[in-house]
């Protein structure tokens, strides 16, 4: 018991497995940080797919799930964001989109915010779940670094943009209403403008 010899080597194993395991973990966190970023840049590029203004509301959606799609395809992220079991990043297979507006569609929030009068403040873009697999370590001497393993750690990517009204929102909402308005100013009005009451001509602003 008195003899020490090779103390200090097991010691240094032991600091050696243990910096070992913090660099593992330094590394997986600053390449998750990494690829977070570039998640969100789908995310924004997605929502302004969606944003920009269009015939009809599900064509905006339509645009903004195609972005997706194209986005993840490419050479330079489809093999980093691979959705199969082995994939050390993983994304939402479908693309959450919501626009709110009329026709029956509700201002659903993201997140269900509420301002201080306890008014919800309605969020408008799109959102997927990002999922960094490479962060489910199981190190020496460290452990586990999540309580369940086959869930992991999981987040939402969500990118806000305010969608532009489409044209046929414009022309149900405003300019239809505008119209009628004028020509029930003059009698001469209804006369010369009632052939185009039925008509739209889409403007440099959408019409509104």
């Amino acid at each position: 018991m008195q003899n020490s010899r090779g103390m200090i080597t097991a010691e240094f194993i032991f600091a050696l497995v243990l910096s070992a395991g913090l660099c593992i973990v330094l590394f997986a966190l600053n390449f998750t940080l990494s690829m977070a970023e570039v998640a969100q840049y789908v995310a924004f590029s997605s929502a302004r797919a969606h944003a920009a203004g269009h015939v009809d509301q599900d064509k905006q959606e339509q645009l903004a799930k195609e972005k997706y799609r194209s986005l993840l395809n490419t050479p330079a992220l489809k093999n980093l964001f691979n959705n199969g079991a082995e994939g050390w990043f993983i994304l939402s297979a479908d693309l959450d989109v919501r626009g709110g507006g009329p026709s029956g569609r509700s201002f659903e929030d993201y997140p269900n915010f509420q301002t201080p009068d306890g008014d919800r403040v309605p969020q408008v873009g799109v959102r997927f779940d990002f999922q960094p697999r490479i962060l489910n370590l199981k190190l020496p001497f460290l452990g586990s670094t999540s309580e369940d393993p086959d869930a992991g750690f999981s987040t939402k990517i969500t990118g806000m943009l305010i969608r532009e009204p489409t044209q046929k929102e414009c022309w149900e909402l405003q300019v239809r209403q505008r119209y009628k308005e004028i020509l029930n100013l003059d009698s001469r009005f209804r006369i010369l403008g009632a052939s185009g009451e039925n008509k739209y001509v889409p403007m440099e602003d959408n019409g509104c």
